[in-house]
């Protein structure tokens, strides 16, 4: 796509919805979402033959977070794989890495129903409570079911930690991450020198992680969790690592009285992951939740330096160094609380 122009996007998407198995596309571009830290939300509307398909484009941009090198095709395969095994997705309709067809690496997927912004969700939560009782053990179930995928079908370019010291790898990379970082972040170092010196045992076996799994990246409605969107930062590592993430602080969106992502409670989520067929490591779940806590303030900074130094002109990484002191006090909250 040379111009940007919207006959260039629309002619674009459908060349990737033809090639995902649309038979004769044609696509209108319906409205656009809010625009996220590295995506371009697209609401779009499918014509093939007598139908009609309500759908979604995500278009990338360059990625930057800790464990973001995926490539869509192979996010799009991953997608496919959880679909398989019981994980609510929204089915994928076309993938493409070509830049020239709408301006970066796309991935559309069928439009599932339901709220994603946190706000709304803790809304509909609000005004229907028994909805939550539902989504935690749906939430349960579907990491469960995702952790015990198997490794064997991920795609090749699905991130690593090691196999044998996850947890370790995980350190690496953010003392990695951190040592580019132009300012010093006292408190972040720290933590992750905390979290080097309590290492958890190893899971009996890596799995294949979503790697964002919280409020706002899943759609709810009144029949409870509807798809498990944003693959992007899949990677193969310890379970733990994703049900820690579900419940920090910073997904539960104000929602204190439901610690396991503004819906639920820590047990609820356990037992919904262990009837599943999941294995809770309580002391790796600890761990984890302080690890992702970790990452997450290093990921603002990141964004924020970025800013800083001109590599984006993005307003939502310039808007993320105000909320690294956030993650540095939950930091601290949680190491306080694991000594």
């Amino acid at each position: 796509m040379a111009t940007g122009s919207e006959p260039d996007l629309t002619e674009g998407l459908a060349q990737v919805v033809a090639e995902g198995g649309i038979a004769s596309p044609s696509v209108e571009v319906t409205g656009v979402a809010s625009a996220g830290a590295t995506r371009r939300t697209l609401f779009l509307t499918v014509e093939s033959g007598t139908e009609t398909i309500p759908a979604v484009a995500q278009i990338s941009s360059a990625k930057s977070l800790l464990g973001a090198s995926m490539t869509v095709e192979d996010e799009a395969k991953l997608v496919r794989l959880a679909e398989s095994v019981g994980v609510p997705v929204a089915g994928v309709l076309g993938a493409s890495e070509n830049n020239d067809l709408v301006g970066g690496p796309v991935v559309v997927t069928r439009r599932i129903d339901g709220p994603t912004i946190p706000r709304h969700v803790l809304r509909l939560l609000d005004g229907n409570p028994s909805i939550r009782e539902t989504l935690i053990a749906q939430c349960g179930q579907a990491l469960a079911k995702l952790h015990q995928a198997g490794t064997d079908g991920a795609p090749d370019s699905l991130p690593r930690l090691d196999a044998g010291h996850p947890a370790e790898s995980y350190v690496q990379q953010l003392h990695l991450t951190l040592d580019g970082i132009g300012d010093p972040y006292p408190v972040l170092r720290y933590g992750i020198r905390w979290l080097g010196e309590n290492l958890p045992l190893p899971a009996e076996k890596p799995a294949i992680i979503h790697g964002d799994f919280r409020n706002g990246n899943l759609i709810i409605n009144e029949t409870g969790l509807g798809a498990v969107l944003d693959w992007e930062l899949a990677h193969i590592g310890d379970p733990m690592e994703d049900v820690a993430y579900l419940c920090m602080r910073t997904w539960r969106f104000g929602a204190e009285a439901h610690p396991a992502g503004g819906f639920g409670s820590f047990d609820q989520l356990r037992d919904a992951y262990e009837v599943a067929g999941g294995t809770w490591r309580e002391d790796a779940f600890r761990w984890w939740l302080t690890a992702r806590t970790a990452w997450w303030g290093i990921g603002l900074a990141f964004q924020a330096d970025n800013f800083a130094n001109g590599t984006t002109n993005s307003i939502v990484h310039a808007a993320s160094g105000r909320r690294v002191v956030e993650l540095e006090y939950d930091l601290l909250s949680l190491i306080e609380a694991g000594l």
